[in-house]
């Protein structure tokens, strides 16, 4: 039985697939079950499918060849374009804030456990870019800013495949020992996307060569 503070049907159910997808549920590429999804939320198929449509309004779904929806597989150019744009707004997030606030935003980034999983490394990632953007009290660009982890989510997950390494190169940007922290975040995460970029350059040049 509902309360009067409890959300609306639809409200619920588009928060619960946001809290799936940034879960790691969703397999990209592969269809979604509908009625799985209905079932797991406690809702009929209809607020579903709408929630389905705001997602793919964000860019987070879209649409499968054969109905229904799936998370995207992004082509390797469509990620650079996106670790690009995500690299430029945080360069000029950084440029926004005093070190004061980017060490306090650091200092309060919670330590994930010596064999992490490749999900809880890119949620690491959200959490780290989306409080540095939080801390602007900008909320137009926190919210441009979430967005653009959410939409590189799956990808931060595929690429964990030493989750492992993958945390050693967060715990580098969050680390506050440097004499200039504002000067090395900038650095550390001009870096960070660099590496990814150059990562996505191989495979289009192994693609055109194959």
């Amino acid at each position: 039985m509902m309360s009067a503070m409890d959300p609306p049907l639809h409200e619920r159910v588009y928060e619960g697939i946001k809290e799936d997808y940034l879960a790691g549920h969703f397999v990209p590429g592969k269809r979604i079950d509908i009625q799985d999804l209905a079932t797991r939320h406690r809702s009929s198929k209809t607020p579903v499918r709408e929630a389905a449509f705001i997602l793919v309004g964000e860019g987070l779904l879209t649409h499968h060849s054969d109905g229904g929806f799936l998370v995207p597989i992004f082509e390797p150019a469509e990620l650079i374009e996106l670790l690009a744009l995500h690299m430029q707004m945080m360069a000029t997030t950084l440029s926004s804030l005093r070190e004061s606030a980017i060490r306090g935003v650091l200092l309060q980034t919670p330590t994930l456990g010596p064999r992490p999983s490749a999900v809880a490394v890119a949620n690491q990632a959200t959490g780290i870019f989306a409080s540095l953007a939080e801390a602007t009290r900008n909320h137009q660009a926190s919210l441009l800013i979430r967005g653009l982890n959410e939409r590189l989510h799956y990808a931060r997950i595929a690429e964990a495949v030493e989750p492992a390494m993958a945390e050693k190169e967060l715990a580098t940007i969050v680390d506050t020992n440097v004499a200039s922290l504002s000067k090395a975040m900038r650095r550390r995460i001009e870096a960070y996307h660099m590496r990814k970029i150059a990562h996505q350059q191989k495979i289009i040049q192994k693609q055109s060569s194959s």
